[in-house]
C-alpha cells in the first residue's frame, strides 16, 4: 500500500470552518492524521501555496474530504484545491474523493453519481465516524507505527495519539512544547539580540511607580508558570497514577506554559523599548529587562531537556527500566543581574537629587 503523510486532507470554504473544525478534532482524537491548514501554518510558511496544496491533494493524502457548499463552489482558491483533488481522483484506481454536502449546491467537475454524505443530517460527529470507518477499512493491520521518539510533525503526533504507548502523555506534552518553542524562534532571537523599537515613554515622575508595577508583573508571571507545572493542572492533564491522561488537557497545558513564555519575552521587549527623559532612567529600564533573561532561558532549557529525555523514554521502558518523571523548573535571578539593577537604580536616584 502506498505510504501517505495524512489519512485525510480536508478542503472547505472559510465560512464552513466551524463545522470542519469539529470534524477534524474528532478524527484527530482517534489517532488519524489530518491535513488541516490551521495545523500546517509553519509548514506552509514561505511556500508557494499553489504548489504546496497541489502536492497535498494529489500525493500526500489517502483520502480528500471535500465539504461542499455554495461558498466552496464560488471561491477561486477552493476551485484550485478541487482541481487537484479531481486530478488525483481520476488517476486513483480506488475511491479518493469523499464529498460531504453542507447544502444543496451541485459542484462542477464532480459526477452526480458520486455518493455524498449529508453533513447537515450527520452533524460533525456523524461525519467523523464515517471518516474513521472509511479510513479504518483501508488500513492494513498494524500499519500505525510510532517511532519511539517525540514527534517532529503533526502526522507523527497523530500516530502517537493513535497508538498511545506507555508514557505517551509526557511524550505528547514534549511535542506540543517543542513545536511551540520552534514557532517562537524569531521572538527569542530578538530577545538574544536585544532588539527593540521605540515603545512607551515613561515620564520621570512616573518612573518609580512603573518600575514597581513591572517588577510585580514579572514575579506574578514566574509564579504562574511554577503553579501550572507543579500544581493540580499537571495532575488533571497527565492523569493520576495508573490512569490515562487527557490529550486535550495536555495540549492545553502546553499551550498555557508557552503563553507564559510569550509573556516573559514580551515583558523584556516592553522594557527594552520603553524610554524616559534621562539616561540614568533608561539604564534602569534596561537593567530591569534583564530580569527576564534567566526565566526565558530556564523555560527553553526545560523544553529542550524534556525532549531529549522523552526521545528515549519508550526505549527505556521497553528495557524494563523504571523511569521517575518529575517536571520541575527553577527561576532564579542571579546576584549579578540584581546588583546591576540596584546600581542603576541608585545612579538614577542620585541624578534626581
Amino acid at each position: 500500500m502506498t505510504d501517505h503523510d495524512f489519512d485525510i486532507a480536508v478542503t472547505f470554504a472559510g465560512e464552513d470552518r466551524e463545522f470542519v473544525d469539529e470534524v477534524v478534532k474528532l478524527v484527530k482524537a482517534s489517532g488519524m492524521t489530518v491535513f488541516y491548514d490551521e495545523d500546517a501554518k509553519v509548514e506552509m510558511w514561505g511556500e508557494d501555496l499553489t504548489e504546496f496544496f497541489a502536492d497535498v491533494y494529489e500525493r500526500r493524502a489517502r483520502y480528500a474530504v471535500m465539504f461542499v457548499s455554495a461558498q466552496y463552489a464560488a471561491k477561486a482558491w477552493t476551485r484550485h484545491e478541487r482541481r487537484s483533488v479531481l486530478v488525483r481522483a481520476i488517476e486513483s484506481p480506488t475511491p479518493y474523493l469523499l464529498p460531504v454536502r453542507l447544502d444543496s449546491t451541485k459542484l462542477p467537475g464532480v459526477r452526480s453519481t458520486v455518493a455524498y454524505l449529508d453533513g447537515l443530517a450527520e452533524g460533525p460527529a456523524g461525519v467523523a465516524e464515517a471518516v474513521k470507518a472509511k479510513v479504518g477499512a483501508s488500513r492494513a493491520d498494524g500499519e500505525l507505527r510510532f517511532n519511539g521518539r517525540v514527534p517532529r510533525s503533526p502526522a507523527e503526533a497523530a500516530t502517537l495519539l493513535g497508538e498511545r504507548p506507555p508514557g505517551w502523555e509526557y511524550i505528547a506534552f514534549s511535542y506540543w512544547l517543542s513545536a511551540g518553542l520552534e514557532q517562537r524562534r524569531s521572538a527569542y532571537n530578538d530577545h538574544i539580540m536585544g532588539f527593540a523599537l521605540g515603545g512607551e515613554f515613561i515620564p520621570g515622575d512616573a518612573l518609580m511607580d512603573y518600575l514597581q508595577s513591572e517588577m510585580a508583573r514579572i514575579m506574578g508571571v514566574t509564579e504562574t508558570f511554577e503553579s501550572l507545572l507543579l500544581g493540580p493542572a499537571q495532575d488533571a492533564a497527565m492523569g493520576a497514577r495508573g490512569e490515562p491522561g487527557d490529550a486535550d488537557l495536555i495540549e492545553h497545558l502546553a499551550g498555557r506554559l508557552l503563553l507564559i513564555y510569550d509573556e516573559l519575552l514580551a515583558w523584556a521587549y516592553r522594557l527594552r523599548s520603553a524610554s524616559t527623559s534621562t539616561g540614568e532612567g533608561r539604564a534602569v529600564l534596561r537593567a530591569l529587562a534583564d530580569y527576564a533573561a534567566q526565566p526565558v532561558e530556564a523555560v527553553r532549557d526545560f523544553i529542550i531537556d524534556l525532549q531529549k529525555r522523552m526521545d528515549v523514554l519508550t526505549e527505556t521502558l521497553e528495557r524494563g527500566e523504571t523511569v521517575a518523571l518529575q517536571l520541575t523548573i527553577a527561576f532564579d535571578i542571579s546576584d549579578e543581574v540584581s546588583s546591576r539593577y540596584h546600581a542603576a537604580l541608585d545612579s538614577y536616584g542620585k541624578a534626581q537629587n
